[in-house]
């Protein structure tokens, strides 16, 4: 009897996967499958964080909580003990970098191809010009390019890097665009004549309808979008060169947070929690300050740095800082962010992993914070 109940209970255990396999296998990909990779410890078992030894020139992304890194030469991915896992040649005069999920995306800014990569190796690629790119987490990602007939083209490509959904842009020259976690929306922003004014147009959408009339349209007078991000699938802030814009997924105007004469001294940081900004009134940054914001528009918390901080680095609700040779992480608690000092550190640049980690960056190396 025991054995035909456990018969019994297997055989319901498979019916059910085959049944999940049916009714959602559109929307498996390789993340779904890495996720269950990871789950059963088939990928890189046994793996530990180790050194990353790199070349110089290169810059740096953290994808799946493994280093990218990608020169003018060589795109190099690594797995969590150091090792070259993808290595390959590319001819990129502004080489960027974007991650979506568990994949990178590698691009030329000024009219060179993309590669969609990951660790098991390249995923897709493009020989059209790229622009600029952003991903969310379930591997999905939007492009703007550059086609015949438009002054601009922001593409969306699933999981599995086809195209789904497209925005064509005849008047106006896309600057940027994002991808909510959710991939049911995208927000993008273009510049162009109004009136006698240049401004910037941001147009909101659902990608789960079929290309038209935008949800919502925003316009912003005499600003040039630096960054659009969607940080959660309600949300979308736009940060230009004076501050930072905040609207509802379909356009409806939260908050605004204007800079006050101080300038962006390093990338700011858009996460899953809040916009995280180094502002200060002049290069060297003496005096600077740590600005973190609510998606409302509404400042949380900010710090001042003596000195100008030489690595600035944000994801979820940690900040990690290098100032003066001392590295600082400040984790948001609520609308507070409070204060950890790590000590001295030789690092010249820090990354930081979504579930908080910090990769310090040497000169020829990198190695997670282990204090």
């Amino acid at each position: 009897m025991r054995k035909l109940v456990t018969y019994l209970l297997v055989f319901a255990a498979v019916m059910a996967l085959v049944i999940a396999f049916v009714a959602f296998r559109d929307d498996i990909s390789e993340d779904t499958l890495g996720f269950f990779s990871n789950l059963f410890g088939r990928e890189e078992e046994g793996e530990e964080d180790g050194r990353v030894y790199y070349d110089e020139g290169n810059i740096f992304a953290l994808c799946d909580g493994k280093l990218a890194a990608l020169s003018g030469d060589r795109l190099v991915l690594y797995d969590r003990s150091g090792a070259e896992r993808v290595s390959r040649p590319v001819a990129f005069d502004s080489p960027a970098l974007t991650v979506a999920g568990s994949k990178v995306l590698a691009y030329d800014r000024v009219g060179g191809g993309l590669l969609a990569a990951n660790t098991g190796g390249i995923l897709e690629e493009f020989d059209f010009p790229v622009l600029t790119a952003g991903g969310n987490a379930r591997g999905e990602y939007v492009l703007v390019t550059e086609e015949d007939g438009y002054r601009g083209v922001a593409r969306l490509y699933d999981s599995k890097n086809n195209p789904r959904y497209q925005v064509l842009s005849g008047e106006r020259y896309i600057w940027a665009a994002s991808l909510s976690p959710s991939g049911d929306r995208m927000a993008v922003a273009a510049m162009g004549q109004s009136g006698q004014t240049v401004g910037l147009r941001v147009t909101f959408h659902d990608t789960r309808a079929d290309a038209g009339a935008p949800l919502g349209v925003a316009e912003i007078a005499d600003e040039v979008a630096l960054a659009v991000a969607s940080p959660d699938n309600n949300h979308v802030c736009i940060i230009t060169e004076s501050g930072v814009y905040f609207y509802t997924d379909d356009g409806l105007p939260l908050g605004e947070y204007p800079f006050g004469g101080q300038t962006l001294l390093s990338t700011p940081y858009a996460t899953s929690e809040a916009v995280f900004l180094n502002l200060g009134r002049n290069a060297g940054g003496q005096y600077s300050q740590l600005v973190c914001l609510s998606y409302t528009g509404t400042e949380n918390d900010r710090v001042s740095f003596t000195e100008g901080p030489t690595g600035f680095a944000a994801a979820g609700g940690v900040c990690a800082v290098l100032e003066a040779g001392v590295l600082t992480r400040f984790t948001l608690d609520g609308t507070a962010l409070l204060t950890e000092d790590l000590g001295p550190c030789a690092a010249r640049d820090v990354l930081v992993s979504e579930d908080g980690r910090i990769l310090l960056l040497y000169s020829g190396y990198a190695e997670w914070y282990n204090g």
